[in-house]
Protein backbone atom coordinates (compact mmCIF):
# COMPACT_ATOMS: atom_id res chain seq x y z
CA UNK A 1 0.00 0.00 0.00
CA UNK A 2 1.02 3.06 -1.27
CA UNK A 3 1.93 6.27 1.50
CA UNK A 4 -0.92 8.04 -0.38
CA UNK A 5 -3.28 5.04 0.23
CA UNK A 6 -2.71 4.79 3.34
CA UNK A 7 -2.91 8.27 4.48
CA UNK A 8 -6.25 8.68 3.17
CA UNK A 9 -7.26 5.22 5.01
CA UNK A 10 -5.96 7.08 8.20
CA UNK A 11 -7.93 10.13 7.61
CA UNK A 12 -11.51 7.94 6.66
CA UNK A 13 -11.06 6.24 10.41
CA UNK A 14 -10.51 9.19 12.43
CA UNK A 15 -13.69 11.05 10.74
CA UNK A 16 -16.05 7.66 11.40
CA UNK A 17 -14.17 7.77 14.97
CA UNK A 18 -15.21 11.22 15.40
CA UNK A 19 -18.89 10.83 13.95
CA UNK A 20 -19.28 6.85 16.52
CA UNK A 21 -18.12 9.59 19.52
CA UNK A 22 -20.70 12.15 18.74
CA UNK A 23 -23.42 9.49 18.53
CA UNK A 24 -22.53 8.01 21.56
CA UNK A 25 -22.41 11.05 23.58
CA UNK A 26 -25.71 12.40 21.97
CA UNK A 27 -27.23 8.86 22.87
CA UNK A 28 -26.20 9.08 26.69
CA UNK A 29 -27.44 12.72 26.99
CA UNK A 30 -30.91 12.39 25.52
CA UNK A 31 -32.02 8.85 25.41
CA UNK A 32 -35.60 8.43 25.96
CA UNK A 33 -36.88 8.37 29.85
CA UNK A 34 -38.43 5.06 31.17
CA UNK A 35 -42.10 4.95 30.61
CA UNK A 36 -43.79 5.23 34.03
CA UNK A 37 -47.77 4.29 35.18
CA UNK A 38 -49.78 8.03 35.40
CA UNK A 39 -50.34 8.09 39.25
CA UNK A 40 -54.10 8.50 39.93
CA UNK A 41 -54.64 10.45 42.88
CA UNK A 42 -58.15 10.72 44.46
CA UNK A 43 -59.30 13.76 46.68
CA UNK A 44 -60.55 13.37 49.82
CA UNK A 45 -63.66 15.66 51.00
CA UNK A 46 -61.01 17.38 53.03
CA UNK A 47 -57.70 17.21 50.94
CA UNK A 48 -57.00 17.88 47.43
CA UNK A 49 -54.19 16.63 45.61
CA UNK A 50 -52.30 20.08 45.77
CA UNK A 51 -52.87 19.75 49.91
CA UNK A 52 -55.09 22.77 50.33
CA UNK A 53 -58.17 22.16 52.24
CA UNK A 54 -61.38 22.12 50.02
CA UNK A 55 -61.18 25.55 48.21
CA UNK A 56 -58.45 26.91 49.85
CA UNK A 57 -55.82 28.59 47.94
CA UNK A 58 -52.14 29.27 48.12
CA UNK A 59 -53.60 32.63 49.63
CA UNK A 60 -55.47 31.58 51.77
CA UNK A 61 -52.42 29.35 53.08
CA UNK A 62 -50.72 32.04 53.31
CA UNK A 63 -52.96 34.70 54.57
CA UNK A 64 -55.16 32.71 57.01
CA UNK A 65 -57.91 31.04 55.09
CA UNK A 66 -60.65 32.84 53.48
CA UNK A 67 -62.82 33.06 55.92
CA UNK A 68 -64.50 36.63 55.30
CA UNK A 69 -63.90 37.63 59.22
CA UNK A 70 -60.13 37.37 58.59
CA UNK A 71 -59.95 38.82 55.31
CA UNK A 72 -62.19 41.56 55.38
CA UNK A 73 -61.19 45.36 55.70
CA UNK A 74 -60.68 46.38 59.08
CA UNK A 75 -63.78 48.39 60.11
CA UNK A 76 -63.75 51.45 62.02
CA UNK A 77 -64.84 52.88 65.05
CA UNK A 78 -67.19 55.29 63.54
CA UNK A 79 -71.12 54.72 63.97
CA UNK A 80 -72.05 55.66 60.39
CA UNK A 81 -74.60 52.88 60.02
CA UNK A 82 -72.43 49.91 58.94
CA UNK A 83 -70.25 47.64 61.08
CA UNK A 84 -67.87 49.07 63.44
CA UNK A 85 -65.30 47.78 65.95
CA UNK A 86 -65.39 49.60 69.17
CA UNK A 87 -62.11 50.48 70.91
CA UNK A 88 -61.83 49.37 74.22
CA UNK A 89 -60.31 52.28 76.75
CA UNK A 90 -59.85 49.62 80.27
CA UNK A 91 -58.25 45.94 80.06
CA UNK A 92 -60.40 45.17 83.26
CA UNK A 93 -63.77 45.21 84.47
CA UNK A 94 -65.00 48.58 85.87
CA UNK A 95 -67.37 49.18 88.00
CA UNK A 96 -70.23 53.05 88.01
CA UNK A 97 -68.98 54.52 84.82
CA UNK A 98 -70.51 58.07 84.95
CA UNK A 99 -70.10 60.14 82.17
CA UNK A 100 -68.27 63.36 84.08
CA UNK A 101 -66.83 66.69 82.80
CA UNK A 102 -68.33 66.37 79.63
CA UNK A 103 -66.73 64.04 77.89
CA UNK A 104 -64.93 61.32 80.51
CA UNK A 105 -65.99 58.82 82.26
CA UNK A 106 -65.03 58.48 86.53
CA UNK A 107 -65.46 55.32 87.55
CA UNK A 108 -64.38 52.51 90.36
CA UNK A 109 -61.94 50.20 89.91
CA UNK A 110 -62.71 46.34 91.65
CA UNK A 111 -59.64 45.58 91.86
CA UNK A 112 -57.71 48.29 93.76
CA UNK A 113 -60.90 49.76 95.20
CA UNK A 114 -59.65 53.47 94.25
CA UNK A 115 -61.61 55.97 91.79
CA UNK A 116 -60.22 57.07 88.21
CA UNK A 117 -61.07 58.62 85.13
CA UNK A 118 -60.51 58.10 81.27
CA UNK A 119 -61.09 59.96 78.42
CA UNK A 120 -61.95 59.01 75.08
CA UNK A 121 -57.62 57.92 74.20
CA UNK A 122 -57.76 55.98 77.14
CA UNK A 123 -55.64 58.00 79.06
CA UNK A 124 -56.31 57.46 82.93
CA UNK A 125 -56.08 59.79 86.15
CA UNK A 126 -56.22 58.48 89.30
CA UNK A 127 -58.50 60.97 91.24
CA UNK A 128 -57.66 59.83 94.97
CA UNK A 129 -54.76 58.33 96.59
CA UNK A 130 -57.66 56.74 99.21
CA UNK A 131 -58.97 53.10 98.56
CA UNK A 132 -61.64 51.73 99.38
CA UNK A 133 -61.59 47.39 98.27
CA UNK A 134 -64.38 45.29 98.16
CA UNK A 135 -67.09 47.99 97.88
CA UNK A 136 -70.03 45.92 96.91
CA UNK A 137 -72.16 49.17 95.31
CA UNK A 138 -70.64 52.34 94.22
CA UNK A 139 -72.64 55.57 93.18
CA UNK A 140 -71.02 58.63 92.00
CA UNK A 141 -72.80 62.47 91.94
CA UNK A 142 -72.90 63.97 88.18
CA UNK A 143 -69.74 65.38 88.72
CA UNK A 144 -67.85 62.78 89.79
CA UNK A 145 -66.36 64.39 92.73
CA UNK A 146 -68.34 62.48 95.24
CA UNK A 147 -69.19 58.26 95.64
CA UNK A 148 -71.62 56.82 97.73
CA UNK A 149 -70.63 53.44 98.53
CA UNK A 150 -71.90 49.93 100.38
CA UNK A 151 -69.86 47.29 101.92
CA UNK A 152 -70.58 43.93 102.43
CA UNK A 153 -70.08 44.23 106.03
CA UNK A 154 -73.02 46.84 105.92
CA UNK A 155 -70.98 49.77 106.20
CA UNK A 156 -71.99 52.81 104.38
CA UNK A 157 -69.53 55.49 103.45
CA UNK A 158 -69.97 58.89 100.99
CA UNK A 159 -66.44 59.95 99.69
CA UNK A 160 -66.32 63.49 98.62
CA UNK A 161 -63.08 62.73 95.95
CA UNK A 162 -62.33 66.95 95.99
CA UNK A 163 -61.59 67.87 99.43
CA UNK A 164 -60.84 63.91 100.80
CA UNK A 165 -63.84 64.24 103.47
CA UNK A 166 -64.97 61.34 104.69
CA UNK A 167 -68.80 60.58 105.89
CA UNK A 168 -70.27 57.17 107.51
CA UNK A 169 -73.68 56.40 107.27
CA UNK A 170 -75.62 54.27 109.58
CA UNK A 171 -75.59 50.57 107.99
CA UNK A 172 -79.35 49.96 108.09
CA UNK A 173 -79.36 52.42 104.96
CA UNK A 174 -79.49 51.57 101.90
CA UNK A 175 -79.35 52.67 98.29
CA UNK A 176 -78.16 55.71 97.03
CA UNK A 177 -78.93 58.26 95.27
CA UNK A 178 -77.39 61.99 94.78
CA UNK A 179 -79.17 64.80 93.65
CA UNK A 180 -78.14 66.42 90.53
CA UNK A 181 -76.00 68.97 92.02
CA UNK A 182 -74.41 66.45 94.70
CA UNK A 183 -75.34 68.38 97.59
CA UNK A 184 -78.60 65.66 98.78
CA UNK A 185 -78.53 62.41 99.19
CA UNK A 186 -81.75 60.10 99.41
CA UNK A 187 -81.92 56.89 100.60
CA UNK A 188 -84.07 54.15 102.40
CA UNK A 189 -83.80 53.24 106.14
CA UNK A 190 -84.64 49.46 106.87
CA UNK A 191 -84.77 48.88 110.63
CA UNK A 192 -88.34 49.49 112.49
CA UNK A 193 -90.42 51.15 110.46
CA UNK A 194 -88.74 51.73 106.88
CA UNK A 195 -88.94 54.99 106.27
CA UNK A 196 -87.27 57.06 102.94
CA UNK A 197 -84.66 59.27 104.22
CA UNK A 198 -83.35 62.64 102.77
CA UNK A 199 -80.03 64.29 104.14
CA UNK A 200 -76.98 66.49 102.82
CA UNK A 201 -74.26 64.53 101.49
CA UNK A 202 -72.29 65.32 104.28
CA UNK A 203 -74.81 63.46 106.71
CA UNK A 204 -76.35 66.72 108.42
CA UNK A 205 -79.88 67.56 108.37
CA UNK A 206 -81.30 63.48 107.40
CA UNK A 207 -84.64 63.68 107.50
CA UNK A 208 -87.56 60.77 107.33
CA UNK A 209 -89.79 62.04 104.37
CA UNK A 210 -92.04 59.57 103.98
CA UNK A 211 -93.04 55.55 105.63
CA UNK A 212 -92.14 52.80 103.16
CA UNK A 213 -94.25 49.79 105.74
CA UNK A 214 -93.53 46.60 103.64
CA UNK A 215 -93.26 48.39 100.21
CA UNK A 216 -89.41 49.60 100.47
CA UNK A 217 -88.63 46.80 97.49
CA UNK A 218 -91.29 48.65 95.38
CA UNK A 219 -89.38 52.10 95.54
CA UNK A 220 -86.47 52.49 92.62
CA UNK A 221 -84.54 55.72 93.56
CA UNK A 222 -84.02 57.64 90.57
CA UNK A 223 -83.27 61.53 91.02
CA UNK A 224 -84.03 63.68 88.25
CA UNK A 225 -82.27 66.18 86.71
CA UNK A 226 -84.52 69.37 87.88
CA UNK A 227 -84.49 68.15 91.52
CA UNK A 228 -88.43 67.52 90.94
CA UNK A 229 -88.47 63.98 91.30
CA UNK A 230 -86.69 61.49 93.89
CA UNK A 231 -87.88 57.94 92.90
CA UNK A 232 -90.41 55.91 91.67
CA UNK A 233 -93.06 53.88 93.95
CA UNK A 234 -94.75 51.01 92.17
CA UNK A 235 -97.40 50.75 95.13
CA UNK A 236 -99.93 52.12 92.77
CA UNK A 237 -103.05 49.83 92.12
CA UNK A 238 -103.29 47.20 89.76
CA UNK A 239 -105.10 48.86 86.50
CA UNK A 240 -106.05 45.23 85.23
CA UNK A 241 -105.18 41.34 85.53
CA UNK A 242 -102.84 41.67 82.81
CA UNK A 243 -99.89 43.27 84.21
CA UNK A 244 -101.13 46.89 83.90
CA UNK A 245 -100.55 49.05 86.49
CA UNK A 246 -100.16 52.64 88.26
CA UNK A 247 -96.29 54.57 89.13
CA UNK A 248 -95.95 56.84 91.32
CA UNK A 249 -93.85 59.95 90.95
CA UNK A 250 -92.40 60.69 94.47
CA UNK A 251 -90.74 64.15 95.66
CA UNK A 252 -88.53 65.93 97.92
CA UNK A 253 -90.92 65.35 100.44
CA UNK A 254 -91.99 61.86 100.24
CA UNK A 255 -95.15 62.88 98.30
CA UNK A 256 -96.85 61.58 95.28
CA UNK A 257 -97.06 64.21 92.53
CA UNK A 258 -98.35 62.42 89.87
CA UNK A 259 -98.51 59.00 88.38
CA UNK A 260 -98.06 56.83 85.17
CA UNK A 261 -100.00 53.91 83.96
CA UNK A 262 -97.23 51.65 82.68
CA UNK A 263 -98.68 48.15 80.22
CA UNK A 264 -96.63 45.72 82.31
CA UNK A 265 -94.80 44.86 85.17
CA UNK A 266 -90.37 45.51 86.10
CA UNK A 267 -90.27 49.04 85.58
CA UNK A 268 -87.65 51.06 85.11
CA UNK A 269 -86.46 54.43 83.79
CA UNK A 270 -84.16 56.86 82.82
CA UNK A 271 -84.17 61.06 82.68
CA UNK A 272 -83.96 62.92 80.24
CA UNK A 273 -81.21 65.97 80.59
CA UNK A 274 -84.18 67.88 81.17
CA UNK A 275 -86.08 66.35 83.57
CA UNK A 276 -88.88 66.82 81.40
CA UNK A 277 -89.37 63.42 80.02
CA UNK A 278 -89.47 59.66 81.46
CA UNK A 279 -88.05 56.77 78.91
CA UNK A 280 -88.91 53.11 80.56
CA UNK A 281 -89.22 49.87 80.23
CA UNK A 282 -91.75 47.00 80.68
CA UNK A 283 -92.14 43.56 80.23
CA UNK A 284 -94.90 43.24 78.44
CA UNK A 285 -97.72 40.62 80.18
CA UNK A 286 -99.65 40.52 77.29
CA UNK A 287 -96.53 40.21 74.31
CA UNK A 288 -94.67 37.27 76.21
CA UNK A 289 -93.16 39.61 78.34
CA UNK A 290 -90.83 40.75 75.70
CA UNK A 291 -89.40 43.82 76.99
CA UNK A 292 -91.13 46.90 75.62
CA UNK A 293 -89.47 50.63 75.73
CA UNK A 294 -92.03 53.47 76.65
CA UNK A 295 -91.71 57.31 76.72
CA UNK A 296 -93.63 60.01 78.65
CA UNK A 297 -93.95 63.60 79.82
CA UNK A 298 -92.78 64.24 83.44
CA UNK A 299 -94.43 68.03 83.78
CA UNK A 300 -97.82 69.51 83.42
CA UNK A 301 -100.26 66.70 82.40
CA UNK A 302 -97.59 64.11 83.49
CA UNK A 303 -97.55 60.27 81.73
CA UNK A 304 -100.61 62.03 79.23
CA UNK A 305 -98.27 61.39 76.32
CA UNK A 306 -97.25 58.08 76.92
CA UNK A 307 -95.69 56.33 73.64
CA UNK A 308 -95.00 52.42 72.64
CA UNK A 309 -91.21 53.03 70.43
CA UNK A 310 -91.88 49.73 69.84
CA UNK A 311 -88.56 48.94 70.24
CA UNK A 312 -87.70 45.69 72.52
CA UNK A 313 -85.19 46.34 75.02
CA UNK A 314 -84.46 47.75 78.01
CA UNK A 315 -83.53 51.22 79.64
CA UNK A 316 -80.48 49.62 81.18
CA UNK A 317 -79.41 49.64 77.53
CA UNK A 318 -80.19 53.39 76.34
CA UNK A 319 -79.17 56.59 76.97
CA UNK A 320 -80.01 60.12 76.21
CA UNK A 321 -78.14 62.09 73.74
CA UNK A 322 -80.27 65.09 73.94
CA UNK A 323 -83.92 66.19 74.52
CA UNK A 324 -84.81 64.24 71.23
CA UNK A 325 -82.29 61.48 70.51
CA UNK A 326 -81.94 58.63 72.50
CA UNK A 327 -79.50 56.03 71.25
CA UNK A 328 -80.49 51.77 72.37
CA UNK A 329 -78.30 48.79 72.15
CA UNK A 330 -80.90 46.09 70.72
CA UNK A 331 -80.35 42.39 70.90
CA UNK A 332 -80.00 40.64 68.01
CA UNK A 333 -82.34 37.94 69.30
CA UNK A 334 -85.02 38.61 72.04
CA UNK A 335 -86.23 35.36 73.61
CA UNK A 336 -89.75 35.31 75.43
CA UNK A 337 -90.19 36.21 79.47
CA UNK A 338 -86.65 38.26 78.69
CA UNK A 339 -88.39 41.38 79.95
CA UNK A 340 -87.57 40.67 83.53
CA UNK A 341 -84.13 40.49 83.14
CA UNK A 342 -81.81 41.56 80.33
CA UNK A 343 -79.22 39.40 81.58
CA UNK A 344 -80.44 36.54 80.40
CA UNK A 345 -79.90 37.46 76.81
CA UNK A 346 -76.97 35.98 75.35
CA UNK A 347 -76.93 37.52 72.11
CA UNK A 348 -75.14 40.44 70.70
CA UNK A 349 -76.24 44.09 70.30
CA UNK A 350 -76.96 46.58 67.53
CA UNK A 351 -77.48 50.46 68.53
CA UNK A 352 -80.02 52.59 67.10
CA UNK A 353 -80.89 56.06 67.47
CA UNK A 354 -84.47 56.73 68.22
CA UNK A 355 -85.86 60.28 67.55
CA UNK A 356 -88.84 59.90 70.52
CA UNK A 357 -90.76 62.86 69.16
CA UNK A 358 -91.04 60.99 65.84
CA UNK A 359 -90.77 57.30 66.92
CA UNK A 360 -88.21 56.88 63.89
CA UNK A 361 -85.38 54.65 64.37
CA UNK A 362 -82.52 54.42 63.03
CA UNK A 363 -79.56 51.85 62.66
CA UNK A 364 -75.88 53.31 63.86
CA UNK A 365 -73.73 50.90 64.66
CA UNK A 366 -73.53 47.06 63.80
CA UNK A 367 -70.73 46.01 66.21
CA UNK A 368 -68.43 43.43 64.32
CA UNK A 369 -67.94 41.85 67.95
CA UNK A 370 -70.84 39.80 69.45
CA UNK A 371 -70.59 42.00 72.19
CA UNK A 372 -73.91 43.05 74.53
CA UNK A 373 -74.14 46.22 75.51
CA UNK A 374 -75.07 48.52 79.04
CA UNK A 375 -73.72 51.56 80.92
CA UNK A 376 -74.26 53.84 77.91
CA UNK A 377 -73.53 57.62 78.03
CA UNK A 378 -72.74 59.94 75.53
CA UNK A 379 -70.40 62.83 75.58
CA UNK A 380 -72.23 66.38 75.87
CA UNK A 381 -70.67 67.07 72.47
CA UNK A 382 -72.35 64.48 71.16
CA UNK A 383 -69.02 63.13 69.10
CA UNK A 384 -68.56 60.22 71.78
CA UNK A 385 -70.42 56.83 72.85
CA UNK A 386 -69.38 54.89 76.30
CA UNK A 387 -70.98 51.77 77.00
CA UNK A 388 -69.57 48.21 78.88
CA UNK A 389 -69.44 44.77 77.53
CA UNK A 390 -71.03 41.98 79.31
CA UNK A 391 -67.32 41.81 81.50
CA UNK A 392 -67.77 44.97 82.40
CA UNK A 393 -64.78 46.91 80.03
CA UNK A 394 -64.73 50.26 79.14
CA UNK A 395 -65.47 50.70 75.19
CA UNK A 396 -65.97 53.59 72.63
CA UNK A 397 -67.18 54.47 69.31
CA UNK A 398 -66.94 58.03 67.71
CA UNK A 399 -70.19 59.44 66.52
CA UNK A 400 -71.08 61.53 63.21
Amino acid sequence: MNPRTKRILQIVGLVVFVIFLIWLVFALLFKGAPSINPITTTETDTESATGLAGSETVSDRLFGGSDDEDTALPTSDIADGGEVTSVQLTSSAITSPTLTSGSKITFYNPTDGGFYEIDSNGNITSLSSASFPSAETVVFDDTGNKAALEFPDGSNIVYDISTGKQTTFPSHWEEFEFSDDGDELVSKSITGAPTLVLTNSDGTQAANIAELGSNAHEIELNWSPNNSIVGFSETGSAQSAFGRQEIYLIDDRGEAIGSIIVEGTNFSAIWSPSGNFILYSIADTTNNDLPALWFTNAVGDIGSSRTNLQIPTWVEKCTFQDETYVICAIPDEVPNHSGFDHRIVTSGDSLYRINIATGVTQIIADPIEDIQIENLSVSDDGSILYFTDANGILNRLRLR
